[in-house]
């Protein structure tokens, strides 16, 4: 569980035969239709039960790790989460060979639930005698399957219809976000047409050279190249960078991330870049002190994607250099 609510289930398998394989993988599938059909109050007493503590709290136990944690937001984003069927599941086994195609069948059948899977081999080594018999466990993630579409729902005269995903020769639209990303746009606090507008934004992005990470209450946008952050956008309708100046100087150019920011305060009315004592935290912010808001970016978000491509550009060289 973490503090925005979303649920990881996990499965621990000895995986010796392709049979038991594809067992398991329909196993935690029947685990999450079971575990969507509960509520908050339905998990908490399972959870007490499991843990024979009658006084047990999911709340004071996430609480612990989050700081300020509002309890009826959480409540109601955990109930959110089980209704929709959005987890991540994990599998995790011994010696996993089993492909990501070769498990996408069974993904179909369990179209209705918003989940992630990943397959995770623990390789485990013995050590020589000498250190008392003691092992080391090298986790490696195999393959995720959100990027996968599991389905394809269409209302044809009243009636729905479920369809299979399209070929590799098929037309497919934008890749699908993943499932914390959902969550940031549900609670993204800014109207209808900047999300609108900042979620064509992320798409053109992404066609270019960047990737988003999302965070509990943040998005960052990054580059592949040199994995240099470019944005930080928040929840509440905010943006910000922060160690794209600092990163670039580590490469040895410190004038590529300067740049970058110099420019993007100049696209926004009464932005400059704010200089902090460590590089790490210089940004864009608009006069007298505060941070630009999704709605001033998106306004110039065409230039912004020309400014990222050129910034990208040059990293790009750097790598090639």
């Amino acid at each position: 569980m973490n503090p925005s609510g979303l649920l990881t289930l996990v499965e621990c398998k000895l995986w010796k035969n392709p049979e038991a394989r594809r067992e398991v993988v329909g196993q935690i599938l029947d685990y999450a239709k079971e575990v969507c059909r509960w509520n908050y109050a339905h998990l908490e007493a399972a959870v007490r039960l499991a843990r024979h503590d009658k006084d047990f709290s999911l709340y004071r136990l996430t609480r612990g790790h989050a700081g300020d944690l509002d309890e009826t937001d959480f409540a109601d984003s955990v109930s959110r989460n089980l209704r929709r069927g959005r987890f991540l599941l994990l599998l995790l086994g011994d010696g996993i060979r089993e492909s990501a195609n070769q498990i996408a069948e069974f993904l179909g059948e369990h179209a209705h639930l918003n989940f992630a899977l990943a397959l995770v081999e623990m390789a485990i080594f013995q050590l020589p005698r000498d250190h008392d018999h003691s092992f080391i466990v090298v986790p490696r993630v195999l393959a995720q399957t959100v990027e996968i579409e599991k389905a394809i729902v269409r209302v044809e005269e009243g009636r729905v219809v479920l369809l299979p995903p399209p070929t590799k020769t098929d037309e497919i639209g934008p890749r699908p976000k993943k499932i914390s990303e959902e969550v940031f746009f549900e609670t993204l606090d800014v109207d209808g047409g900047t999300k609108e507008a900042f979620q064509e934004f992320l798409d053109q992005a992404k066609k270019i050279g960047f990737y988003v990470e999302p965070g509990e209450n943040s998005l960052k946008l990054k580059s592949e190249v040199h994995d240099a952050n470019f944005a930080v956008f928040q929840t509440s309708g905010t943006l910000w960078n922060c160690d794209i100046t600092s990163r670039t100087a580590r490469l040895g150019h410190p004038e590529i991330g300067e740049g970058y920011l110099s420019a993007l305060a100049a696209l926004l009315p009464n932005g400059y870049v704010h200089k902090g004592p460590s590089q790490f935290w210089w940004t864009v912010k608009i006069r007298p002190n505060r941070y630009a808001t999704l709605a001033e970016a998106m306004a110039q978000r065409d230039r912004w994607i020309d400014l990222m491509r050129r910034t990208l550009g040059e990293l790009v060289k750097l790598e090639s250099d």
